[in-house]
């Protein structure tokens, strides 16, 4: 029986919002990243970011994780106020124990030094953070003395054990224990504390606010021992510090768009990064790892700084944050594109995992669907334009053309593109000249050009819709009852036209006209999103609401189809095949994944 592996992820970046900062945490190993973006937590490979795992239990929208000091136990925390303990020996991830920790979203937590303990800090209905043994629930103190929301916390890592905690009512707060009782209030800040760190060697803790201020404590005594940068660290607010192991040098990033490091004896500034002029290059996370310097820009990209060139980064992860709605392939499955709900697009190289996002401005919102003909790939989007950019510049070039009614799909061939709109059927000559508009009465859903270029069918919420297109002329030659017609397409031999209705799978002999397949049976239990057909028209392959992929063959794989849930927890928005025996989806989750299929 031919089975799905999963032979690769271009990982999700982590989710960011403006104005908030993000924790990313390293492992005890300096091995890995850690980050979440949506239900997941993300593990990377700091070295090489393309080995990926990810674990998606929680059922809502995950907000920190970290590793326990032992590196055996992972805590991650979600909007529910959920803390989740799972191991990181195992593949599966065993879940150790869950506890509802706070009854609102948790900011930041952290584990004593012997991963016996958490506190765990965000905005509860009752209090705003709470210390308790991990396996058994216990109490071991209280955590009092804010009046607004706790955006961060530290745990000494030494005895005598001491936590400190960073507020939105302007405040640090100091406890001793364990058990964890208050000891002391700090106001030196004048806005929100967004990150709190202790030392490795807990002989000092620093705090970072959107005063753009930082504040160093003796780590025993909570004592001020001074300022970093006075009056300002930096220009704008401080969202995330790092320290480095030695405890010597502390990385700090800011909405001002830098990162500095700061030698901590001299309290100046070692070096300076500016990351950008863009709103989207306002620094927002921050990880020290071994000898390597992570920030994380507010457009999600992970830049690894260099402190023997600070001009520019040594490297930057690209992708995507926001959900995958589209992609498109090469003819020689070399280079896919994918583009997410924000209107960003992304190059992929398939051997090296090397990804570009497309220069300059572009579409201003979620981009519906991409196809790709020749030298340009063409795309459409629900800011009502559609776009053809040269692939070989990866750079948007000229006007974007405004159409009639907002676009739903495009196909094109042979320098030839359909556009589905709500309300028409608009045909296009590259790179962007229009030929004709048809008003059309039905709800457009989906679209395909048949090989040759003679016929286009598109997919609408009651039928299948058939039309001749000679010189630009589009004329509708027939019709079939089909519901919610989300995917459409002919294979590439012309000889069939797969149709994604509803739940079920229908193919249609196009020469007679005849349905060859009466619903390939109802395998996916929620709305088929998406169809392709292999290079080699044996085989298509559908994605679902359901998070599930399946291909479907003539005369094999009778009752059960293969099938693998290739985005978990999350729709599959979008596939299409590298090769015979390679399918990419995209998905909800953020995610590109790639799929080897046995024969």
């Amino acid at each position: 029986m031919p089975a799905f592996t999963l032979r690769k992820i271009y990982a999700s970046l982590p989710r960011t919002t403006r104005g908030q900062p993000i924790i990313i945490n390293g492992d005890p190993k300096g091995e890995n990243l850690l980050y979440c973006n949506g239900s997941s937590v993300y593990i990377r490979n700091i070295q090489d970011p393309s080995i990926c795992d990810v674990y998606s239990e929680h059922s809502k929208e995950t907000t920190v994780a970290k590793y326990s000091p032992s590196r055996f136990y992972i805590a991650s925390a979600d909007k529910e106020g959920k803390v989740r303990v799972w191991d990181t020996v195992n593949k599966e991830h065993i879940l150790k124990i869950e506890h509802n920790a706070l009854g609102g979203p948790i900011k930041d937590l952290d584990w004593t030094m012997d991963s016996q303990k958490l506190c765990v800090v965000g905005e509860g209905r009752e209090f705003f953070g709470r210390v308790f043994s991990f396996d058994s629930g216990n109490k071991v103190g209280e955590i009092v003395g804010h009046s607004k929301s706790i955006n961060s916390v530290a745990i000494r890592q030494g005895r005598p054990m001491k936590i400190v905690t960073g507020s939105e009512d302007f405040t640090t707060v100091f406890y001793e224990g364990p058990p964890f009782k208050f000891k002391c209030t700090k106001s030196d800040h004048q806005n929100f504390v967004n990150c709190v760190r202790y030392s490795p060697d807990g002989e000092i803790f620093i705090s970072g606010g959107s005063d753009g201020k930082l504040f160093v404590y003796d780590g025993n005594t909570s004592d001020l021992i001074g300022e970093l940068g006075a009056p300002k660290a930096h220009a704008g607010g401080i969202y995330s510090i790092s320290f480095s192991a030695d405890s010597k040098k502390l990385l700090s990033v800011s909405g001002d768009k830098t990162a500095k490091i700061w030698n901590l004896d001299s309290k100046s500034v070692e070096t300076e990064f500016v990351l950008g002029k863009d709103v989207t290059d306002m620094q927002v996370g921050c990880l020290w790892q071994g000898n390597t310097l992570i920030s994380v820009s507010l457009s999600g990209y992970i830049n690894y700084l260099d402190p023997s060139s600070p001009s520019h980064p040594s490297r930057v992860i690209k992708g995507h944050n926001k959900p995958v709605m589209a992609v498109a392939v090469n003819e020689d499955g070399s280079r896919l594109y994918t583009a997410s709900s924000d209107g960003l697009i992304i190059s992929w190289d398939t051997a090296t995992s090397e990804s570009e996002d497309f220069k300059g401005k572009g579409h201003s919102n979620q981009v519906a669907d991409l196809v790709l003909d020749k030298d340009y790939l063409i795309s459409v989007a629900m800011d009502d334009t559609v776009r053809f950019t040269p692939t070989a510049s990866l750079e948007y070039s000229g006007q974007a053309l405004k159409l009639d009614s907002q676009p739903r799909a495009v196909d094109s061939k042979n320098g030839i593109a359909v556009v589905a709109c709500i309300h028409h059927v608009v045909v296009l000559e590259a790179p962007g000249r229009k030929l004709s508009a048809l008003p059309v009465k039905f709800e457009s859903l989906s679209i395909s050009i048949r090989p040759g270029g003679a016929e286009v069918a598109i997919g609408s919420k009651t039928q299948i819709h058939i039309f001749s297109l000679r010189n630009g002329t589009l004329t509708e030659t027939r019709s079939e009852n089909a519901q919610e017609v989300m995917a459409i397409e002919y294979s590439p031999d012309g000889a069939w036209l797969a149709v994604g209705s509803k739940s079920k799978i229908l193919i249609y002999n196009v020469d007679e006209w005849k349905e060859v397949v009466g619903g390939w049976g109802e395998q996916h239990t929620a709305k088929v999103t998406c169809l392709k057909w292999s290079p080699d028209s044996r085989r298509v392959v559908t994605g679902s609401i359901d998070s599930h992929i399946i291909v479907w063959e003539h005369g094999k794989f009778q009752g059960q189809k293969p099938s693998v849930k290739a985005h978990p927890l999350s729709h599959v928005n979008k596939l299409s095949w590298l090769d015979n025996h390679t399918v990419v989806t995209v998905g909800q989750d953020s995610n590109v994944k790639i799929w080897s299929l046995s024969e």
